[in-house]
Formats: C-alpha cells, structure tokens, sequence
C-alpha cells in the first residue's frame, strides 16, 4: 500500500484539509489549486476524480498536485489502476487502504478511507471489525517485535 503510505505522509505533512471531518485546524503549507479555475488536462483530471469517489469536490490532495498537471495526470492514473477491480473488489482495497492509513497514524487517509469504505457499503460494524482487528495485529506486531520474537513459519515463507 505504498500509494497510500505516500498520499498520507504528503496529505498529513503539507497539512491538507481534511476532506470530510476537518474542523479547519489544518492550514495548507501549500496552496490549493482552485478547482473553478482549472483548466485543460487538470480539469479533465479534476472530472474523472469526482466521478471515481462518487462527490462533488475534489479533494485537497489533488488539488496541491495540480500545481504539477502532468505529475497529477501521472498519479491519477496509476490511483485508478491500484483501486480497479482484478483480483480483489474495490471495497476490499479501500479496507486495506483505510488499515494502512490507521497503521500510519494518518489524519488526512484515515478519514478519506473511512469515508469510501462506508460508500462503498461497509456497515458501521464492518468499519469496527477493521479497526479492530488493526488495534490487534498492531499490537501483536508490537510485542513480537519488542520481545525479538523470530518467526515460527520461515519455512511457509
């Protein structure tokens, strides 16, 4: 989920407004790019994302990539293959996209994911498992790590 680690970091590090829950604490460090006034490829661009989170916005991530067209046209790209339907469906990835930005302790994908996660029709219980199941692996994960634990399955790897 590199993708989303790096959406993250850049999101919570130029301190993006959070697209759904912000409470207008977070001041851009980097201007947004106005979606009115763009132009050409951004806008194309800017149509095809509304269109794929299914709103009315574009969110803030993409709109401080705009100031760079070809790289936004770049990226976007590679986001619509990440999260198309292969062998996993896209509610699938977006509950992998929202436990990587919980692991990462990110504000901005935390919130964006937690909001396609229930668009795309995970009940409010379903949202409680994945945040469990998170806290679980993560501390697991914490505790082998501090004990030195090795792995019991080398061979299986």
């Amino acid at each position: 989920m590199g993708t989303v680690h790096g959406i993250n970091s850049v999101a919570d590090a130029l301190r993006v407004p959070l697209p759904f829950n912000d409470t207008g604490n977070r001041k851009p460090l980097i201007p947004l790019v106005d979606e009115a006034s763009a132009k050409g490829k951004t806008k194309a661009v800017f149509g095809e994302i509304k269109d794929f989170y299914e709103m009315d916005f574009v969110p803030g991530f993409y709109r401080v990539m705009a100031h760079d067209p070809g790289y936004l046209g770049d990226h976007w790209t590679y986001v619509k293959a990440t999260f198309s339907d292969r062998k996993l469906d896209r509610l699938t990835k977006e509950v992998l996209a929202l436990a990587a930005s919980m692991t990462a302790t990110s504000d901005y994908g935390t919130d964006f994911h937690m909001r396609e996660c229930r668009r795309l029709g995970l009940s409010e219980k379903g949202v409680l498992e994945v945040v469990f199941l998170v806290k679980h692996f993560c501390v697991d994960n914490k505790i082998s790590r501090a004990l030195l634990l090795d792995s019991d399955f080398d061979e299986l790897l």
